[in-house]
């Protein structure tokens, strides 16, 4: 590392071996010189070096001993490929092969099933236990290489199987992207397969996942979305410099992401959004705008002392409470989530507890030692982005906007509610699992809404029309990890 970086005050990144920020890169063809100016511009940014397509059965051998000596005295690993390990499957004896690898100097094996045409689960496992029992730094690939098979694979099957090769005892799981980038995450055009991604950041951890993504855009998508320390695979030696810019905002395309006025927002899903939300730490604004965060925003409002959200409704017990499923009150409920039903006389000054459908199971989720949560409707749009912003500048964090959606799936009421405090936020460029939603006719597609339909048939419609309109109060919930309070600005000095 040279003094310039220091002197800007930009992120050093963190020292090999890491477990995140990962850069795998892809040596198609590099002789020794080329290998040897590789290592001297940017050995300290590469994690893991594979020879691609077999290629390691087809240098003179002094060639391929030179090559992995140049990696390995970098601090790089040097992997033969996953198609390299298939074909070994086909036409060698897998243990024996290994043996040979680890004496020339490989210590990494990638194992995949993806071209293989009768390559079993089944067996993969099998290879990945002998890799790890050899000693090997032992990562797997999950995919098939023609597009016509990798696109029958779901997001279930994708999930199951990174799950079993992790205990199967992978280090990493390699998401196919193939050199081109045109099948997994990415469509046939090389553009993200938003749908898919989204499905995998659910339900994996995406930092046990090395995402293979060679062109810059598909790389800048995954920065944004995931974080300057995703990994990413696939990249061209050529690459290297570009992708490390990108990683510490130097390039034009993340530069803002790293400007101390930048305001990183991301728009995000369900449990699972609030999850990603946690584990970055972010200011998290839970949005279930029909209705438990309006229900929430509104008992603080008229003077509630806290609100006490539990999942179970076996746990709604307390001075006043507050219990709904799909619309509808539990009977164990003092009151059903509505509103407009309960009347300051009934909440001020004391403690209530809540247990809706999806909002409070989204704010439990969100919290974590590093996030800090609040509660966000339309009706108090403007408070609580500016509550955000203040937060986010003060403790250096980003944003996360989580609509809590209907049956884990989006939901128009709560996307036009992310989107409108998104836009009290100003200055954004969205990034995250949610599409905004733009409205100018937010009663009408509040009413309309499954939601909303749902509501008005269980007499409801006053409650709906409530909730689609914007700043009726000023009042910002914020959970302390047991209830939620008022928030103020003294909060956070």
């Amino acid at each position: 590392m040279n003094e310039i970086l220091k002197k800007m005050g930009l992120p050093q990144g963190s020292a090999k071996p890491r477990s995140t920020g990962l850069t795998m890169v892809l040596d198609k063809s590099l002789g020794i010189h080329g290998a040897i100016d590789l290592v001297e511009t940017a050995a300290g940014y590469i994690d893991t070096i594979k020879l691609g397509w077999g290629t390691c059965a087809l240098y003179p051998g002094d060639v391929l001993s030179k090559k992995i000596k140049i990696y390995r005295d970098a601090g790089i690993n040097v992997c033969p490929g996953g198609t390299f390990i298939e074909s070994i499957f086909e036409f060698a004896d897998v243990e024996a092969m290994f043996d040979l690898l680890k004496d020339l100097g490989f210590n990494t094996i990638e194992v995949s099933n993806g071209i293989h045409p009768a390559m079993t689960i089944s067996d993969k496992q099998t290879i990945i236990k002998k890799a790890v029992a050899k000693g090997f730094y032992t990562i797997s690939e999950v995919g098939k290489k023609l597009p016509e098979e990798d696109r029958k694979m779901t997001y279930r099957h994708r999930v199951e199987e990174i799950k079993q090769d992790i205990q199967s005892g992978v280090s990493k799981v390699i998401m196919e992207a193939r050199e081109s980038g045109t099948v997994g995450i990415f469509n046939a055009d090389g553009r993200i397969n938003s749908e898919l991604a989204y499905e995998l950041f659910r339900n994996v951890d995406p930092d046990s996942v090395l995402w293979e993504a060679p062109a810059k855009e598909q790389q800048v998508w995954l920065l944004q979305n995931i974080g300057s320390n995703v990994n990413i695979g696939n990249v061209s030696p050529l690459d290297v410099l570009s992708l490390e810019s990108m990683r510490r905002g130097l390039r034009a395309d993340t530069f803002r992401d790293f400007c101390k006025d930048s305001r990183r927002v991301f728009l995000e899903l369900g449990v699972g959004g609030a999850i990603r939300a946690q584990r970055r730490g972010d200011v998290v604004v839970v949005v279930d705008a029909l209705r438990a965060s309006t229900t929430i925003e509104q008992c603080i409002a008229k003077g509630a002392k806290e609100v006490i959200p539990v999942t179970s409704a076996t746990d709604l017990v307390g001075e006043v409470t507050i219990g709904e499923r799909g619309g509808s009150k539990l009977p164990n409920a003092d009151y059903g989530n509505s509103p407009l039903l309960i009347g300051a006389d009934a909440v001020k000054g004391r403690s209530v507890v809540i247990s809706t459908t999806n909002g409070t199971e989204c704010i439990m989720s969100a919290t974590g030692k590093d996030s800090v949560v609040l509660v966000g409707a339309l009706t108090n749009c403007s408070a609580v982005a500016q509550a955000a912003i203040e937060i986010a500048a003060k403790l250096g964090k980003s944003i996360t906007l989580l609509a809590a959606g209907r049956n884990n799936q989006p939901a128009i009421e709560d996307r036009a509610a992310v989107t409108e405090i998104m836009k009290k936020i100003g200055n954004v460029t969205p990034r995250g699992v949610l599409e905004p939603f733009y409205s100018d006719e937010l009663e009408k597609d509040f009413l309309e809404s499954d939601s909303g339909l749902n509501l008005v048939s269980l007499g409801y419609m006053d409650d709906v029309v409530f909730c689609s309109k914007i700043d009726m109060s000023d009042a910002v919930p914020i959970f302390d990890g047991k209830r939620l309070i008022k928030y103020s600005a003294e909060m956070f000095p």
